[in-house]
């Protein structure tokens, strides 16, 4: 008999040692085929990660201030704003904007946008295909398919234009057709002040100062 309860003994405790290996070898099992799932996922997870950051640098970079060949210096979506010394408010815009060099004073614009605003009047607007900014004489000039739509109503046509920004003042000396409500001009050369309420037109010598005002003959 105390044999036989031995070997009893001794079968249950295998029996028990197989149940506990075979649960433990389940358990493991079940560990590396979630591993199999999870490792894969984070990989993939970390490729998209690392495509969505390169995507988001890129147009970061592209909205910003970036290194061109030398030492130029480009902008995309430029913008710039002061005030002259009457306090008229100016706003500067473009597509673009290229710095010669990083202590250079001039910057070429292209498709620039100059607005002009003071106080109780409509803003007056110059744009042109191609502009130069120069930060030390605080002038801009403006070229190609010049338009300026001053705040009095009175719109302007010409080859090139030229800002003094600390003054407010928009001049001109190529070949310029102007309108308004009231009649058309054609002149020389043209002088803006005080946001669009005083214009004047100037002839050269052989030509003169031509237009219309109410539908006559000036």
């Amino acid at each position: 008999m105390p044999a036989i309860e031995t070997a009893t003994h001794d079968l249950a405790d295998a029996r028990q040692r197989l149940t506990t290996q075979a649960l433990a070898w389940k358990k493991r099992s079940r560990k590396i085929s979630r591993l199999r799932i999870i490792f894969p996922g984070l990989i993939i997870g970390l490729i998209v990660v690392m495509i969505v950051w390169i995507i988001v640098q890129s147009v970061i970079n592209s909205m910003n201030v970036y290194s061109a060949t030398g030492e130029d210096i480009r902008m995309t979506n430029p913008f710039y704003t002061d005030r002259s010394r009457n306090g008229e408010r100016y706003e500067m815009r473009g597509l673009e904007a290229v710095r010669k060099g990083r202590n250079a004073s001039v910057v070429s614009l292209t498709a620039p946008r100059l607005e002009i605003r003071s106080e109780n009047s409509r803003p007056s607007a110059l744009e042109g295909a191609a502009g130069i900014y120069d930060d030390t004489k605080r002038r801009f000039t403006v070229n190609k398919d010049v338009t300026l739509s001053s705040g009095n109503g009175l719109s302007l046509r010409t080859h090139a234009a030229e800002v003094d920004l600390q003054n407010a003042v928009i001049t001109g000396d190529k070949p310029v057709e102007g309108r308004w409500q009231t009649g058309t001009v054609n002149a020389q050369a043209f002088r803006v002040e005080q946001n669009g309420r005083k214009v004047a037109f100037y002839g050269k010598p052989g030509k003169q100062v031509t237009g219309t005002l109410s539908g006559g003959e000036d």
